[in-house]
């Protein structure tokens, strides 16, 4: 999986090489493995020392985070969120913002599409989602272990690709 995970991530970031990039993690640590998208960008924030990289904890509540993102004018967005796409549990892909509207993959948040769609509008950015199918969204429950696992690998997936993004004018 992280080979191919990162090869996904790395061809999602393709079109976007030349600005900034804001990535924003999503979850709500209170129910268990939806903090996925959390745990993966705060390792991230340890990994990755690109100026033109802006990493952002949004929680529960992305959307308080536009105005931001819209203001550090972005080439790419990525929203990371725990999503149920079928797969085992741990598992991570990339989506573009049409399979969410799909119904090909569940972020549990109904407004993800729209949060994306909308920063789409504002910014003109690229935006995709990375998806990290959860075993369990038990409210109080902390990350199962496999997906604290698997959370690792992404993030290290992630920052292998993200060290070597190059941007101009960022």
């Amino acid at each position: 999986m992280p080979e191919e995970f990162e090869s996904e991530f790395a061809e999602g970031l393709r079109c976007c090489r030349t600005g900034r990039l804001v990535i924003l993690g999503i979850g709500n640590e209170l129910r268990g493995d939806d903090a996925a998208g959390l745990v993966i960008i705060e390792k991230l924030r340890l990994r990755v020392k690109d100026s033109a990289v802006t990493i952002l904890n949004c929680a529960d509540i992305p959307e308080n985070f536009t105005g931001h993102v819209k203001r550090l004018a972005p080439a790419c967005i990525v929203l990371v969120d725990a999503a149920d796409f079928g797969g085992q549990p741990g598992d991570a892909h990339v989506f573009a913002l049409h399979d969410t509207e799909k119904g090909d993959v569940s972020t549990h948040k109904a407004s993800l599409a729209v949060l994306g769609e909308y920063l789409r509008s504002e910014t003109g950015a690229s935006v995709f989602i990375i998806g990290v199918q959860p075993d369990s969204t038990e409210f109080g429950s902390g990350l199962t272990q496999t997906v604290r696992k698997a959370s690792d690998s992404i993030s290290e997936a992630m920052s292998t690709v993200l060290n070597h993004y190059k941007t101009k004018g960022a």
